[in-house]
């Protein structure tokens, strides 16, 4: 590979998003032909999901941290477990551990109004269905 194919330091910020833009567009079809599948649930995945959100849900009780979970966002393969609030005190961290380990990607920010927010992604809620072609 060109070690200066992909070189966005100096990329302008119109750069940067035409060029994102362009990435979509290429793999715009793979999306579209997954989403259109004939898919099943992965019941294993999805109580992954819901047992990481009763958990921290758990953890956070006497917190002022919202704790939330949504299904097949954006794709239908995905879904995710939600915590905003002012602060997160974890004080029990293996079981903190046990409520992110299934994740597929863990993120931790602050947020410009003051608060924090955690996002657990999981992948592969969604199993397709392989046909036999006899």
């Amino acid at each position: 590979m060109n070690e200066n194919a992909f070189d966005s330091d100096f990329l302008s910020d119109i750069e940067t998003e035409e060029m994102l833009d362009s990435f979509i567009e290429l793999i715009r079809d793979d999306i579209e032909k997954d989403e259109n599948r004939l898919s099943i649930i992965n019941p294993l995945r999805v109580g992954q999901l819901l047992d990481s959100y009763k958990l921290l849900r758990n953890l956070l009780k006497d917190t002022e941290a919202v704790v939330t979970w949504n299904l097949y966002e954006p794709f239908k393969s995905m879904g995710a477990v939600r915590v905003n609030g002012p602060e997160m005190v974890f004080l029990n961290s293996s079981l903190f551990a046990k409520a992110i380990e299934a994740a597929s990607n863990v993120e931790i920010y602050p947020k410009t109004d003051g608060t924090v927010q955690m996002n657990l992604t999981f992948h592969g809620l969604m199993q397709a269905v392989a046909f036999d072609k006899q």
